[in-house]
Protein backbone atom coordinates (compact mmCIF):
# COMPACT_ATOMS: atom_id res chain seq x y z
CA UNK A 1 0.00 0.00 0.00
CA UNK A 2 2.91 2.32 1.18
CA UNK A 3 4.56 1.62 -2.37
CA UNK A 4 1.18 2.26 -4.04
CA UNK A 5 1.56 5.91 -2.66
CA UNK A 6 4.35 6.90 -3.33
CA UNK A 7 4.26 5.59 -6.80
CA UNK A 8 0.77 8.30 -7.16
CA UNK A 9 3.02 10.54 -5.24
CA UNK A 10 5.27 10.66 -8.16
CA UNK A 11 2.86 9.86 -11.05
CA UNK A 12 1.53 13.20 -9.74
CA UNK A 13 4.65 15.09 -9.42
CA UNK A 14 5.73 14.33 -12.96
CA UNK A 15 1.84 15.42 -14.06
CA UNK A 16 2.39 18.91 -12.20
CA UNK A 17 5.88 19.37 -13.96
CA UNK A 18 4.59 18.74 -17.35
CA UNK A 19 1.60 20.94 -17.11
CA UNK A 20 3.61 23.57 -15.56
CA UNK A 21 6.19 23.22 -18.72
CA UNK A 22 2.97 22.90 -20.98
CA UNK A 23 1.91 26.30 -19.11
CA UNK A 24 5.19 28.00 -19.85
CA UNK A 25 6.41 26.83 -23.02
CA UNK A 26 2.98 28.60 -23.93
CA UNK A 27 3.70 31.63 -22.03
CA UNK A 28 7.10 32.20 -23.30
CA UNK A 29 6.86 30.57 -26.93
CA UNK A 30 3.48 30.26 -28.49
CA UNK A 31 2.08 33.24 -27.24
CA UNK A 32 4.79 35.40 -29.08
CA UNK A 33 4.61 33.39 -32.43
CA UNK A 34 0.91 33.49 -32.11
CA UNK A 35 1.45 37.09 -31.41
CA UNK A 36 4.08 37.96 -34.13
CA UNK A 37 2.42 36.25 -36.86
CA UNK A 38 -1.35 36.81 -36.34
CA UNK A 39 -2.01 33.39 -36.76
CA UNK A 40 -3.74 31.36 -34.01
CA UNK A 41 -3.24 27.94 -36.33
CA UNK A 42 0.27 27.77 -34.26
CA UNK A 43 -1.49 27.51 -30.61
CA UNK A 44 -3.88 24.87 -32.36
CA UNK A 45 -1.07 23.05 -33.46
CA UNK A 46 1.17 23.44 -30.08
CA UNK A 47 -2.49 22.00 -28.26
CA UNK A 48 -2.70 18.90 -29.52
CA UNK A 49 1.36 17.87 -29.51
CA UNK A 50 0.85 18.73 -26.06
CA UNK A 51 -2.12 16.23 -25.41
CA UNK A 52 -0.41 13.11 -26.67
CA UNK A 53 2.10 13.18 -24.27
CA UNK A 54 -0.20 14.24 -21.60
CA UNK A 55 -2.49 10.66 -22.37
CA UNK A 56 0.83 8.73 -22.59
CA UNK A 57 0.99 10.02 -18.63
CA UNK A 58 -2.74 8.83 -18.55
CA UNK A 59 -1.52 5.27 -19.74
CA UNK A 60 1.40 5.30 -17.28
CA UNK A 61 -0.99 5.88 -14.25
CA UNK A 62 -3.27 2.90 -15.45
CA UNK A 63 -0.26 0.63 -15.66
CA UNK A 64 0.56 1.58 -12.35
CA UNK A 65 -2.83 1.01 -10.56
CA UNK A 66 -3.11 -1.93 -12.73
CA UNK A 67 -0.19 -3.57 -11.24
CA UNK A 68 -0.91 -2.73 -7.83
CA UNK A 69 -4.67 -3.46 -8.13
CA UNK A 70 -6.26 -6.02 -10.47
CA UNK A 71 -9.22 -6.46 -9.53
CA UNK A 72 -10.20 -2.63 -10.24
CA UNK A 73 -8.94 -3.09 -13.93
CA UNK A 74 -12.15 -2.00 -15.25
CA UNK A 75 -12.85 0.50 -12.92
CA UNK A 76 -9.31 2.10 -14.19
CA UNK A 77 -10.40 1.25 -17.72
CA UNK A 78 -13.09 3.90 -17.39
CA UNK A 79 -11.06 6.64 -15.66
CA UNK A 80 -7.94 5.86 -18.98
CA UNK A 81 -11.15 6.15 -21.13
CA UNK A 82 -12.34 9.22 -19.80
CA UNK A 83 -9.12 10.87 -19.45
CA UNK A 84 -8.94 10.56 -23.11
CA UNK A 85 -12.10 11.65 -24.32
CA UNK A 86 -11.78 15.20 -21.78
CA UNK A 87 -8.28 15.72 -23.55
CA UNK A 88 -10.28 15.87 -26.91
CA UNK A 89 -13.28 17.93 -24.91
CA UNK A 90 -10.09 19.94 -23.39
CA UNK A 91 -8.75 20.60 -27.34
CA UNK A 92 -12.54 21.32 -28.92
CA UNK A 93 -13.24 23.67 -26.07
CA UNK A 94 -9.96 25.70 -26.54
CA UNK A 95 -10.04 25.61 -30.74
CA UNK A 96 -13.89 25.25 -31.25
CA UNK A 97 -14.01 28.84 -33.11
CA UNK A 98 -10.95 28.43 -35.24
CA UNK A 99 -12.07 24.55 -35.99
CA UNK A 100 -16.09 24.65 -36.15
CA UNK A 101 -17.87 27.61 -37.93
CA UNK A 102 -21.14 26.36 -37.85
CA UNK A 103 -23.39 26.99 -34.89
CA UNK A 104 -24.68 22.97 -35.35
CA UNK A 105 -21.06 21.87 -34.93
CA UNK A 106 -20.75 24.09 -32.01
CA UNK A 107 -23.56 22.74 -29.84
CA UNK A 108 -22.01 19.54 -30.06
CA UNK A 109 -19.04 20.64 -29.34
CA UNK A 110 -20.59 21.89 -26.23
CA UNK A 111 -22.83 18.73 -25.62
CA UNK A 112 -19.68 16.42 -25.85
CA UNK A 113 -17.76 18.88 -23.12
CA UNK A 114 -20.87 18.94 -21.15
CA UNK A 115 -20.79 15.00 -20.81
CA UNK A 116 -17.13 14.46 -20.78
CA UNK A 117 -17.55 16.82 -17.15
CA UNK A 118 -19.99 14.92 -16.02
CA UNK A 119 -18.82 11.05 -16.64
CA UNK A 120 -16.10 12.60 -15.14
CA UNK A 121 -17.26 13.63 -11.94
CA UNK A 122 -18.97 10.14 -12.30
CA UNK A 123 -15.69 7.91 -12.92
CA UNK A 124 -13.86 9.99 -10.29
CA UNK A 125 -16.78 8.91 -7.24
CA UNK A 126 -16.63 5.55 -8.14
CA UNK A 127 -12.87 5.25 -8.13
CA UNK A 128 -12.65 6.68 -5.15
CA UNK A 129 -15.26 4.60 -3.58
CA UNK A 130 -13.76 1.64 -5.00
CA UNK A 131 -10.51 2.62 -3.45
CA UNK A 132 -11.30 3.29 -0.41
CA UNK A 133 -13.43 -0.16 -0.48
CA UNK A 134 -10.31 -1.49 -1.47
CA UNK A 135 -7.78 -0.01 1.29
CA UNK A 136 -10.49 -1.00 4.28
CA UNK A 137 -10.92 -4.61 3.13
CA UNK A 138 -7.00 -4.26 2.85
CA UNK A 139 -6.32 -3.27 6.33
CA UNK A 140 -8.97 -5.57 7.96
CA UNK A 141 -6.80 -8.21 6.38
CA UNK A 142 -3.46 -6.93 8.15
Amino acid sequence: MIERMTQEKVWKRLFDQWIFGIFGTFVVLMLPISLLTDDLTWGVLYIACTLIPLNILYVKRYRMRLRFQPELKGLYRRQLVRDGINSAAFFLALNHQLLFTSNVAYMCVTVFIGCAMLWTLNVNKQTKQQDMEYIHFDKEAI
